[in-house]
């Protein structure tokens, strides 16, 4: 899964929080995504940073996504198993990592959409549990490159609060965390560099509604999703993407867009977009001058469809929306996103500049369908689609196999010709020899049968393999039969 594009390079990523109840747990029970109380600015130029993300770490989580590709067959160490075995499927499993924040403890989590878009499974680590879990997708919005995801932990998880992007002033204090290049939980420092950024030049956000914070926070691989926080480890973006061509610009989805939209992903799966009707342009100072505005601000109404909303609410060309349900607004893709995600059938306020003077009026947006609900498998249809789920394929070693993988002619065992699921996640690779599996000696395809189903279900399954001159133990829970 490629994600690189010639401009822009979207990246994977992660986040973290506190123990315990939170500012960002009471948002998610109540849905209120304006109930996070915030301290006072005092102390905050002398805070640490090193505090920030301790107490944010805990929240981070990686995600391990597993997709369909076709291998060129041939892995890292040269071993190319359809040379040997022809009738080994050629279809392999595509691994990827990015990252994640932890918003609610009962194991709900927020990361991009390009993260888990093209996953066919997904497995998160977090910070304290021996083990990865598994995650489904709750909801999903490609237009704002947001995803919900849901794990079940086997207690209450830390949780990062959400902060204010709105009220961000270029020029503050950031911190980035997330799992560059595979690195766990990575934090990297930056400020604001601007506000109000547009991608229009990466394919993947030509048609959304973005309205992107800039940092020079080092953001690489592997960060996407993962959380920026502000000095009182508040989340005011969710990592996103690079430009590839200038080190140190990178760009996250503000969070005020995503307190929007994830309300709608937890109940309905996906996010209905409303609409107004109108075609808006970006204020000049010459044309803020014509208008008799102080500056440029708000947006330049140039079209106003008959029969929409904005006309039934009484808006005309020429009128500058200056304030849209209480907001101020800062230019057009600033408005594109508030209308976007607005509740539809829900009446708004407006201001608008008009003539020399100040009018207020309202609009009440209506729905245009956006996208499919989130596809609620359920555990029978998962286990379905995949049998295999210790995620290994193997065959039988024999003299002209193991001398090809480097071996010793007279080695014995099994040898690795797929890998999926959580046996890639815990190290395991094509061309490794297995063994043994706790400490049972392996020589054969049914011994390799016969020792992996006598183990229970989340018993510890542990493995000695070979791999070329070294030898090394792994070891996973056995979650299927």
């Amino acid at each position: 899964m490629t994600r690189i594009c010639i401009v822009l390079i979207l990246c994977l990523a992660l986040t973290v929080s506190a123990e315990g109840e939170s500012p960002g747990q009471s948002l998610w029970t109540t849905l209120d995504v304006d109930s996070v109380s915030h301290e006072s600015d005092e102390g905050v130029a002398l805070a640490s940073f090193s505090k920030v993300v301790e107490r944010a770490r805990p929240a981070v989580v990686a995600i391990h996504t597993t997709g369909s590709s076709v291998d060129q067959g041939i892995d890292t160490f040269g071993f190319n198993p359809w040379r040997l075995f022809p009738e080994v499927p050629r279809k392999q499993r595509d691994q990827g990592i990015g990252s994640g924040f932890l918003i609610r403890a009962d194991g709900y989590l927020v990361t991009n959409y390009h993260v888990v878009a093209q996953a066919d499974s997904l497995n998160v680590r977090v910070t304290g549990l021996a083990v990865a879990l598994k995650a489904r997708v709750v909801g999903a919005d490609p237009r704002s490159d947001l995803a919900l995801l849901k794990i079940d932990p086997p207690r209450k998880l830390p949780v990062l609060p959400l902060g204010n992007s709105d009220e961000l002033p270029v020029g503050a204090w950031v911190l980035a965390i997330g799992n560059p290049y595979g690195l766990t939980a990575v934090a990297t420092k930056g400020i604001v560099s601007g506000k109000g950024r547009r991608l229009g030049d990466l394919p993947a956000f030509k048609t959304g509604y973005y309205d992107f914070i800039q940092t020079d926070a080092a953001i690489d691989l592997g960060n996407s999703g993962g959380p920026l926080l502000n000095l009182r480890g508040e989340v005011i973006g969710i990592n996103t993407a690079i430009n590839s061509r200038a080190r140190g610009i990178g760009f996250a989805v503000p969070i005020n867009l995503a307190k929007a939209v994830l309300p709608r992903l937890l109940s309905d799966g996906r996010v209905d977009r409303s609409y107004l009707g109108i075609s808006v342009d970006q204020v000049t100072w010459e044309l803020a001058e014509s208008f008799g505005l102080d500056k440029p601000r708000g947006v330049l109404i140039t079209k106003v469809l008959k029969d929409r909303p904005a006309s039934k609410a009484g808006l005309r060309p020429g009128d500058v929306m200056l304030e849209f349900n209480g907001m101020p607004i800062r230019g057009t893709q600033d408005i594109g996103w508030r209308v976007a995600t607005s509740v539809a059938n829900k009446t708004i306020p407006l201001k608008v500049f008009r003539a020399g003077q100040t009018v207020d009026l309202q609009v009440t947006p209506i729905a245009r369908r956006s996208g499919k609900p989130a596809e609620k498998k359920t555990e029978e249809t998962a286990e379905a689609e995949e049998p295999h789920r210790l995620g290994l394929l193997v065959v039988a070693l024999d003299d002209k196999t193991a001398g090809a993988a480097g071996l010793a002619q007279a080695t014995r065992g099994v040898v690795v010709v797929g890998v999926e699921a959580d046996a890639a996640l815990h190290g395991i690779r094509v061309g490794d020899v297995i063994t043994s599996i706790n400490d049972k000696e392996i020589k054969t395809l049914q011994g390799f049968e016969k020792a992996t189903k006598e183990i229970k279900q989340n018993q510890m399954i542990r493995f000695y393999i070979l791999r070329q001159r070294s030898a090394l133990y792994v070891a996973f829970p056995k979650r299927w039969e």
